[in-house]
């Protein structure tokens, strides 16, 4: 009955939405403490104006990059792995990442 549903869509669902709004402020404490530049202020932007759980999900290699630069690949892995777990059951099992020996 709603608007979207004409289109073939359906509403978000508030716990869904919930979730999203968690992992965009994981993604955005994760580089909070990295101070600023040009490069974090395009990332957080970026971040802050996803417009949804799929562009977010790409959004993880930019993060990725960003704390690699900052704080070495070890710390940066360890964050992201962390925000990666959150989005379990939010995406297509197509789009999920694949386990591999670098992930622990």
């Amino acid at each position: 009955s709603s608007l979207m549903s004409l289109f073939g869509e359906s509403a978000p669902d508030l716990k869904t939405e919930g979730r999203i709004k968690d992992i965009r402020q994981a993604m955005l404490d994760c580089c909070a403490d990295l101070g600023e530049s040009e490069d974090i202020a395009r990332v957080w932007g970026r971040v802050l104006y996803a417009p949804d759980i799929q562009a977010l999900w790409y959004l993880r290699s930019d993060v990725m990059t960003l704390l690699a630069s900052r704080l070495g690949e070890s710390i940066a892995r360890t964050r992201v792995h962390a925000i990666t777990g959150m989005f379990k059951g939010l995406l297509p099992s197509a789009q999920k990442s694949r386990p591999t020996r670098l992930c622990k």
